[in-house]
């Protein structure tokens, strides 16, 4: 819009911004200098014209999303083709975790080869605003989530109300438009599975989540996806191992296809540095980072006890962070958190950070990354972008974190749950700097040789193609 901009000279601003140029730069958190910003281009409206009119010309050069498509086409390989097909994606969150990214990625992947992709959110939020800047057509709709809420009594009561608004906001949003294919991503979305049966359309089911317990969930789902799906994409070996444990007739229509990550953006050492500062990581000492959401089975608990086990032991020039927030209407984990690391001896060098847009610079930030759920992972996507910052990794060995790591080739795996073997990995990383830069190093070949976006994207492209073609 050619409007002057003021930025703090920090993250990605200092990349968008040209200070005297394109806008002003300032010290952050500084108000003498955010005042005196404001007053010089108050004062001077040919520097406001000037900064505005050349702004905007870097945006247009630099920044649209045009130019964001055509390297992602660039990526892939191939230019994008021309086609008439729209893709209708479902999804169970606006966040900025796993799924959510995923989504994100394919989204914008079948978008840059010619199909048109209309994504339905439950909300607003992250998700949905890198959706719009990203030119998808992105809507908040009833999308019939399936969660231990509504699986219970009350909830099964107002499942056939909302299914009958999911199919009513899907007719509204799409409003006559043909869908050539629904992509719902993740199980705790129903809403996606029935629009396309009731209409006819070819469904492809994204399963990313592993489902042990209780057993009418275990079974239930796996029952859904066969008789609701048309083609099932998984995420991990031992995901498609359960869904076909439970279901074998799957085999015919179920294909593993691993999660990947594009070009990680350039290591922005300031705000690495800022986050170990803001942490207290003094010079000589280590970081060791857990990102993900706080929950019962992330395995913060288990590092808050291994950081204690290693700091009784002597170990304290270590300090440990857990990135992540919680789900909506789970706020009392967050205190229980801060309450369990409280009352660890080790608290001073144990802490806690809300969830972070710039994940990167906490994988920068750190010296070891560490994946230790203590229930599987149906895949591990922090473990892939910690490799691919050339980080060790220290991982639980089950779940899809086995396809992940190789033990002492790409990373360091434990015993799920016991937390002697995962302060002795951690003690043995801690105290072996060649180790750690090894690791890290044939970690992030091993990611860009198997756990690649434009991988991923190529064979979902194919099957896209192959359900596509016959509508």
């Amino acid at each position: 819009f050619a409007k002057p901009v003021i930025a703090a000279a920090h993250g990605g601003l200092i990349e968008i911004v040209m200070h005297g140029k394109t806008g002003l730069l300032v010290k952050p958190n500084d108000p003498t200098a955010l005042r005196s910003a404001l007053s010089q281009l108050a004062n001077d409206v040919d520097l406001r014209q000037r900064l505005g009119t050349a702004g905007q010309a870097r945006q247009r050069d630099l920044f649209s999303v045009q130019g964001y498509v055509t390297r992602l086409s660039q990526l892939l390989g191939t230019a994008a083709a021309e086609t008439s097909k729209t893709i209708l994606f479902v999804h169970q969150s606006a966040e900025m975790y796993g799924s959510d990214k995923v989504l994100l990625w394919l989204a914008m992947g079948v978008q840059a080869h010619g199909f048109h992709a209309i994504v339905l959110l439950p909300s607003e939020g992250p998700l949905f605003d890198t959706l719009m800047a990203g030119g998808i057509e992105v809507h908040v709709a009833e999308v019939t989530k399936l969660n231990r809420e509504s699986l219970s009594l009350s909830g099964l009561l107002k499942l056939p109300g909302n299914i009958y608004r999911s199919i009513r906001d899907k007719n509204r949003i799409v409003a006559g438009r043909k869908i050539d294919l629904v992509y719902s991503n993740t199980l705790a979305v129903l809403g996606g599975a029935i629009c396309a049966r009731f209409k006819r359309i070819p469904h492809l089911w994204h399963v990313h989540e592993l489902l042990e317990s209780p057993a009418v969930v275990r079974k239930g789902f796996p029952l859904m996806v066969r008789m609701l799906s048309d083609k099932v994409v998984t995420n991990s070996t031992l995901t498609t191992r359960w869904l076909l444990q439970e279901q074998s007739a799957l085999a015919r229509k179920t294909l593993t296809i691993w999660n990947g990550l594009g070009q990680r953006p350039a290591v922005n050492e300031r705000e690495a540095d800022a986050i170990r500062a803001l942490l207290g990581v003094q010079n000589g000492q280590l970081l060791v980072a857990l990102v993900g959401r706080i929950n019962r089975w992330k395995g913060q608990e288990l590092l808050i006890e291994a950081a204690t086990d290693l700091w009784i032991k002597g170990t304290k020039h270590v300090h440990f962070v857990m990135v992540g927030g919680v789900a909506p209407g789970q706020e009392h984990l967050i205190e229980a958190l801060k309450a369990r690391i409280a009352s660890s001896p080790a608290s001073a060098q144990i802490h806690h950070l809300d969830f972070r847009d710039d994940v990167w610079s906490v994988w920068d930030a750190c010296d070891i990354a560490v994946v230790p759920s203590t229930e599987p992972e149906p895949f591990g996507m922090v473990a892939i972008e910690a490799m691919a910052a050339g980080k060790p990794v220290i991982v639980a060995g089950h779940g899809g974190l086995l396809d992940i790591v190789e033990d002492g080739v790409s990373g360091l795996i434990f015993k799920p749950g016991d937390v002697q073997a995962f302060a002795q990995q951690l003690d043995r990383l801690i105290n072996a700097p060649t180790l750690r830069s090894d690791l890290g190093a044939r970690g992030r070949i091993r990611q860009k040789q198997l756990f690649s976006l434009e991988t991923q994207l190529k064979r979902t492209l194919e099957l896209i193609n192959s359900m596509t073609s016959k509508t």
